[in-house]
């Protein structure tokens, strides 16, 4: 029953996903809010409209909105089971949590499209980030990893929100890539929540998949709209927080190795945004200055096209996550296999990008 009721939710947040970006692209055409080339930094040769990130923001919250009021409307009529039924105090008790979630997501998206247009510093970019995702800290989502240390968690948490967050605003730099990654890794994270029973986790990722997916519609090469910065960060930050709410590790797992798994599925833009600032550091140059580095451009650099580039990266993203969905069943001596499967997929790629002196 519970699948039905996920696939439901996807249909709506995908419709609701259609309808609100391509209101976005009306009004962003409408307004003139249009990301002009930039051959320094940008591939894109004409004007694009970039007023995506609302698209996506505001039909996730809608999505959310709207099941919410559907769910206690249908339970109040009777037209859902007692399965349903016994997980309304559940919900009830999270809606606080929810609430703060989205205000720290609006504070994440407003910053990100004051920076589209006037462009922040990197020191108060970090800045709002750090106490954003201190607030969620104490808000109850945090990283632990058996770690009884409020402080070591707090560090661990902080580290991973940032580190998730600027990894797929700094991975939107081809049309199609940055929501395409995140939609696989989305889609990977659903199906832990959803096969160990994570029913409102599982939900919230079935309508993240949703709206991405209708983003991707308008985004995928050619783009009609770009998300911008305030879409990238907020992708980010959304996914950051899913990771850490999501639980991989049960009494039912062989080993605890299970906790790694979104180091695994969010490996791509993790190693690309490792190995961006190894060459903008081998360069001499500022780590926060936008360049044509990044995987997707290195492959370029190799002979792809930027489209065969993307979906290059979709797959590799795809695979790694494949072999992560593994994690939950492995003994230790299993996990380690994987785990040194996934680094020796980045290494080869690593090695062949040296030999096209993609790092000079």
């Amino acid at each position: 029953m519970w699948y039905i009721a996920y696939l439901f939710i996807f249909l709506i947040s995908f419709l609701l996903s259609l309808v609100c970006v391509r209101l976005a692209l009306y009004y962003a055409v409408r307004f003139k809010v249009l990301d002009q080339p930039d051959n320094a930094r940008k591939i894109h040769v004409k004007s694009t409209p970039l007023l995506g990130g609302a698209g996506i923001f505001l039909s996730f919250f809608l999505a959310i909105g709207i099941g919410i009021i559907l769910y206690f409307s249908a339970i109040r009529a009777g037209f859902l089971g007692r399965d349903f039924i016994i997980h309304s105090q559940g919900l009830k008790t999270a809606l606080p949590q929810l609430a703060m979630i989205f205000l720290a997501a609006l504070a994440i998206f407003i910053m990100g499209v004051i920076d589209d247009f006037k462009k922040l510093s990197a020191r108060l970019k970090l800045s709002i980030e750090i106490l954003v995702a201190l607030l969620m800290f104490y808000s109850g989502i945090r990283v632990s990893l058996f770690i009884q240390n409020p402080l070591v968690n707090a560090v661990l948490t902080v580290c991973w929100i940032i580190g998730i967050t600027n990894a797929f605003n700094l991975l939107d730099n081809m049309d199609g890539l940055s929501c395409g990654v995140a939609l696989i890794s989305s889609l990977i994270f659903f199906i832990i929540a959803a096969s160990s029973g994570q029913l409102f986790v599982a939900s919230i990722l079935a309508c993240f998949c949703g709206v991405l997916l209708g983003f991707l519609k308008y985004n995928f090469p050619p783009a009609k709209i770009f998300m911008g910065d305030g879409g990238s960060l907020f992708i980010g930050f959304i996914l950051s927080l899913l990771t850490i709410v999501n639980t991989y590790y049960t009494n039912k797992n062989p080993t605890p190795w299970p906790v790694i798994m979104p180091l695994v599925i969010m490996a791509v833009p993790i190693f690309d945004t490792f190995s961006v600032i190894y060459v903008r550091l081998k360069k001499k140059v500022s780590i926060f200055k936008a360049d044509k580095n990044h995987l997707s451009h290195r492959l370029v650099k190799m002979g792809m096209s930027n489209t065969s580039s993307i979906l290059f990266i979709y797959l590799l993203n795809f695979a790694i996550g494949l072999g992560a969905l593994l994690l939950l069943n492995l003994d230790g001596a299993g996990c380690l296999i994987v785990l040194l499967e996934t680094v020796c997929i980045l290494l080869l790629i690593a090695l062949l990008e040296k030999a096209n002196k993609c790092y000079d």
